[in-house]
């Protein structure tokens, strides 16, 4: 980021620390948000911009003030102390590239340069040659928790990930995202014209590499939808990210889908009435690719055994199992459920996603 003008306001000392280790050349300044505006009125806005929200009752308010005064070039990224999805998303709708909460991180901080420099140059977001789609079944059983998971993880290992809602009338993924769904998704899926969809006016940006389609909450139709309106919405989310993971799915939707599905992720409790979701699942899919989770949502012991959960699943056993996490709920209400889980938990799932999303991010564009 040397080549880069670089300024930032930061109130506290060990934010300007940790900006000193990650990178030297940059214009450091005591101050917040409103000294950034200030200077921005009387001086040339930098291409780069970091501001501490800390210390201001309405940041808002001073990032639109900010936004007035900067170049449209400028990159303008913030930090604060307060950890709240609903700030950040405020802010990403408001023209913020990226929100970063305190304590800064030296690493996090990085991996917002990289983002910055991706966006500065020809590849804002490089041409998806291969996409994945994933269907993840089992509503109820912590189908939300898995696909927000998967989707942060992913997003970190450098992927585009869109996450799909296709349920009408009950589909909560956009709060277990502290996201607002763009609305247009209904429409989209009853068209039966080959027609380009406008992915960004369809999709509702949870964070620079993840987005949501999905129907908003107070909207209910029990309409039925066009098998190439589905299809033509998988294309168009398809021709941006490199995954795709779609809960909410009918049982008709499944098996319309499934030429197009990478994989189907079928989500479980260790209880009766799980296995006996699962197994549905699985004839459903009669032999079609599919991966087996283990959901722990709920501090139960476990009601059934593992020879006989073997059983039942024709002689499968889970490929990953999700243990139950005390904090689980108050990390999804924050949309970072990903913090939530342990360094050993996370591995696991880091490698059950592996073969799902492929290696490293610049394997694959």
């Amino acid at each position: 980021m040397a080549e880069t003008p670089f300024t930032a306001f930061l109130n506290d000392a060990r934010s300007r620390r940790v900006l000193r280790e990650v990178d030297r050349a940059a214009k450091l300044q005591r101050g917040s948000v409103r000294d950034a505006v200030r200077s921005c009125r009387t001086a040339r806005s930098p291409d780069l911009l970091l501001v501490d929200l800390d210390g201001e009752q309405n940041p808002i308010v001073h990032v639109a003030a900010l936004l007035q005064v900067c170049r449209p070039e400028s990159v303008i990224l913030a930090t604060g102390s307060e950890n709240n999805v609903t700030l950040a998303n405020d802010l990403y709708r408001g023209g913020v590239f990226l929100y970063l909460p305190k304590p800064l991180d030296a690493a996090n901080l990085r991996r917002a340069l990289d983002e910055v420099e991706s966006v500065q140059t020809d590849e804002t977001r490089p041409e998806i040659q291969t996409s994945r789609l994933m269907l993840v079944l089992g509503d109820g059983m912590g189908t939300n928790t898995l696909t927000v998971l998967l989707a942060r993880i992913a997003a970190e290992r450098g992927r585009y990930v869109s996450c799909l809602d296709l349920d009408r009338n009950f589909g909560s993924l956009a709060l277990a995202l502290d996201t607002p769904p763009q609305r247009g998704l209904l429409q989209a899926l009853q068209r039966a014209d080959d027609g380009a969809i406008a992915v960004d006016q369809l999709q509702a940006r949870v964070s620079p590499r993840i987005g949501l389609v999905a129907h908003p909450v107070d909207q209910i139709n029990p309409l039925p939808t066009d098998e190439r309106g589905l299809e033509a919405v998988i294309d168009a989310l398809s021709a941006q990210a490199h995954m795709v993971l779609a809960c909410g799915v009918t049982t008709e939707q499944v098996m319309h889908l499934r030429p197009l599905t990478t994989n189907h992720l079928v989500v479980f409790e260790p209880t009766p009435a799980g296995i006996s979701v699962a197994t549905r699942w699985l004839r459903i899919l009669d032999g079609a690719t599919s991966a087996l989770v283990l959901n722990h949502a709920r501090p139960l012991p476990s009601l059934i055994g593992e020879e006989q959960m073997r059983d039942a699943l024709g002689g499968r056993s889970p490929d990953v199992q999700l243990p139950y996490v005390r904090g689980m709920a108050r990390a999804m209400a924050l949309g970072e459920p990903e913090k939530a889980l342990s360094r050993r938990d996370r591995q696991a799932l880091e490698r059950f996603l592996q073969p799902l999303v492929g290696g490293a991010a610049a394997e694959e564009s």
